[in-house]
């Protein structure tokens, strides 16, 4: 795979501009870090209280792997 600097429109409605690594595996899409857990796929450091949390605390966005599709 080759990794390429290429915008990802985030959000709802797809307006926020970010610049990221994207390593392509086709000419159209590819995976990047996730954006929200910053690729260790554990929200919980994101958790008032994460010592309370027994093992992980998977990422929504990316379910825990670290890692989403996009498309150019």
């Amino acid at each position: 795979m080759t990794a390429n600097i290429m915008q990802v429109d985030r959000g709802y409605l797809r307006n926020t501009p970010v610049m990221c690594a994207v390593d392509l595996s086709s000419g159209v899409t590819g995976q990047i870090d996730c954006i929200e857990c910053g690729g260790d796929g554990d929200w919980k450091k994101f958790h008032p209280e994460p010592e309370t949390i027994i093992g992980p605390y998977p990422c929504v966005e990316c379910k825990g792997t670290g890692r989403v599709w996009v498309s150019a």
